[in-house]
């Protein structure tokens, strides 16, 4: 009887909890992606066309050369609003480097990529939690 006892309690946790992440999802506490607003493959370093955001972005990149490193800026004037930590690998054995970046700032923008070969980065924005 003890047992039948545990396992009802575990049973009605675990629906509680289910329950709680259905209404925390459902309320719209969550941030949910909304588009892709910017997205680009290149080798080397470059400068992109702008593109433009309502806010909250997630940067997120893959680059398989020696250097990489993307810097936000803003293009009315070039400057710069925030950049990734430099990253570089050893050699073509080594795992490639890959990141993201969370940026908020509606408007027009565009990034300056430092980079010795091949990425691919993209922007994806997301909805603001209610």
């Amino acid at each position: 009887m003890h047992s039948l006892s545990k396992n009802i309690h575990a049973i009605v946790l675990t629906l509680a909890f289910a329950v709680a992440i259905a209404g925390f999802s459902a309320s719209g506490a969550v941030a949910q992606a909304t588009k892709l607003v910017f997205e680009e493959r290149a080798a080397d370093s470059k400068s992109t066309i702008e593109f433009e955001t309502n806010g909250r972005i997630e940067i997120s990149w893959r680059a398989t050369g020696g250097a990489f490193q993307v810097t936000v800026l803003d293009p009315t004037n070039n400057s710069k609003l925030v950049a990734s930590a430099p990253q570089s690998r050893d050699g073509d054995d080594s795992p490639p480097m890959v990141g993201k970046l969370p940026f908020s700032r509606p408007g027009k923008l565009k990034f300056q990529v430092e980079a010795s070969g091949p990425w691919h980065i993209r922007a994806i924005e997301f909805n603001a939690p209610k």
